[in-house]
């Protein structure tokens, strides 16, 4: 075997080696997004009276080999929910609602021998407090890697419908607002992801008039 042949085959195990380091380490091009797809919704109680119901941006986050690798910080993205009530009668007028996160499609699995989560959640009501409990997710706090420990629901395998709240309050004499922050968070464990490499998460967030 001459030299150049020689140096064409090591060239190929050093090749093949790099591929699987690169496959062991990253999580190529997943896509996670939350869409705020109800449009924005005005509900004319009385002639002077708006319950107005809009949402932000879709979260969108998007890993690949530049962001996501071993040693790097986890992905998260933002949106929220908003209520508007006005009145301009300066009378007392109060009204319920409901906001749910609604998961039409998931297709992310557990990539660790003990289902360490994946996707977290987090969400904040209108008083600024981070909310616990949610009827069919678990609140975990899971150790990302190198970062600090990361709390919030587990969607790693989430599917269906999550209501942060059922019959809210809001209530008024002239004009108020409910905010409320919404947060995903796709976490890096410096292990192999690649399970969930391309996979996708569909949802929406929600807000009903409750009758």
């Amino acid at each position: 075997m001459n030299k150049k042949l020689k140096r064409i085959i090591m060239f190929t195990y050093i090749l093949l080696l790099i591929v699987m380091i690169s496959g062991a380490t990253y999580a190529y091009f997943t896509m996670i997004e939350v869409s705020s797809v109800s449009p924005q919704i005005k509900t004319q109680a009385a002639t002077t009276e708006w319950l107005i119901f809009s949402t932000g941006e879709p979260i969108e986050i998007i890993a690949n080999e530049e962001n996501f690798a071993e040693g790097m910080g986890s992905l998260t993205d933002k949106t929220y929910g908003s209520v508007l009530l006005r009145t301009n009668n300066n009378q007392f007028v109060s009204h319920n609602y409901k906001i749910f996160l609604e998961i039409s499609d998931n297709e992310f699995v557990y990539t660790t021998a003990d289902n360490k989560a994946e996707l977290l959640l987090k969400v904040t009501d209108p008083d600024g407090n981070e909310i616990t409990e949610i009827e069919g997710l678990n609140y975990v706090t899971v150790n990302a890697g190198q970062e600090k420990e990361l709390s919030g629901f587990d969607l790693t395998n989430a599917l269906g419908r999550y209501y942060f709240a059922s019959n809210y309050e809001i209530s008024t004499d002239l004009e108020t607002q409910d905010i409320w922050n919404v947060e995903v968070t796709f976490v890096n464990l410096d292990s192999d992801q690649n399970a969930n490499a391309g996979k996708t998460l569909t949802g929406n967030i929600r807000l009903e008039k409750v009758v």
